[in-house]
């Protein structure tokens, strides 16, 4: 046996990334992205030091499938994840085969790509969504930031918004208020839809624009969301952070207040449409989906919370 002192210093131990680098190299004559380059040569990187030191043109199909079950459940991989791995390991194979002369089809060909299911959203009960906001309430009057936090996160929830989405948010893109506010909403692949709110969401977007601060930057003056402290356009990762945060203060469990984040508001609000029975397609339309397998996802998890009245109409483009 080999001491593992001594392991690092064989060259025998050694992980060979040559046929990494021609891969990638490979990769670029064929015209793919620089981040799918970057990724797939991270990934088959992280193979070939497994195995090391065994080569890849030794490895099996059970030995790739072996290492992909491994590392996708100790690192609580989804199934996209494993499946962008499984399509760099079989992109190598691939290019083994074409250019290495190795044996077709490989040993990665015939293993078969998970098909990803829509993951159980986090949701919380309608209760704590209403001490977030009834803690942010109490502040809002003398603490421009929580003014800003209760429209933040009241149209993520109110009009189930990304956070991207909702950030994003520019000052010609919002109509009308306090009493009903309409929205044009930009989503992250660039599709764009319509909601109208109204009730609390439409009164603390209204509170929140007529106390929004100018801006330091001219190329902040379009966003709706300006930190009142720092007086630049406000972050996503602040609004993930301050989000949980505020969570631990309005008390809510430990357990909840650690694992929300602003799409926690998204997925709640959807949950609490689904337990006035909402059908799918209804659904889809308030959340913006295409795909009634999205939707469908939240059909299950009917709370007994009363379902909110906010959302008046959504008028999706797409």
């Amino acid at each position: 046996m080999i001491d593992s002192a001594d392991a690092l210093s064989d060259p025998e131990f050694q992980p060979d990334y040559d046929p990494v680098h021609r891969f990638s190299a490979w990769l670029e004559r064929e015209g793919k992205a620089e981040a799918t380059v970057e990724a797939y040569h991270a990934d088959v990187a992280d193979l070939i030091r497994a195995f090391v030191p065994r080569p890849a043109v030794e490895l099996l199909p059970s030995d790739l499938s072996d290492y992909l079950q491994a590392r996708a459940s100790f690192e609580g991989w989804s199934v996209p994840t494993v499946r962008r791995h499984l399509q760099a390991i079989k992109a190598f194979y691939r290019y083994l085969v074409i250019a290495e002369e190795i044996r077709a089809p490989g040993p990665a060909e015939l293993l078969a790509e998970p098909v990803p299911e829509p993951r159980a959203p986090h949701i919380i009960d309608q209760s704590d969504v209403a001490a977030i906001f009834s803690y942010l309430e109490t502040r809002a009057a003398t603490d421009a930031a929580a003014a800003m936090d209760l429209a933040l996160y009241g149209i993520a929830y109110h009009g189930a918004l990304l956070i991207s989405e909702a950030i994003g948010l520019t000052l010609d893109a919002v109509r009308g208020g306090p009493a009903v506010i309409k929205l044009d909403v930009i989503g992250r692949r660039g599709e764009e839809s319509r909601l109208t709110l109204d009730g609390d969401a439409a009164a603390w977007m209204g509170a929140w624009l007529a106390i929004r601060p100018a801006p330091l930057r001219a190329e902040h003056k379009p966003f709706v969301f300006i930190h009142p402290r720092t007086r630049l356009h406000t972050s996503r990762q602040r609004a993930w952070d301050r989000l949980k945060r505020l969570a631990k203060a309005a008390g809510l469990d430990e357990d909840v207040a650690e694992r929300i984040t602003p799409h926690t508001l998204r997925h709640s609000f959807a949950a609490h449409l689904a337990a006035r029975a909402l059908d799918v397609a209804a659904l889809r339309a308030a959340l913006r989906q295409r795909s009634p397998r999205h939707a469908s996802k939240y059909i299950p998890r009917v709370t007994k919370s009363e379902a909110p009245h906010t959302l008046r109409d959504v008028s999706p483009d797409a």
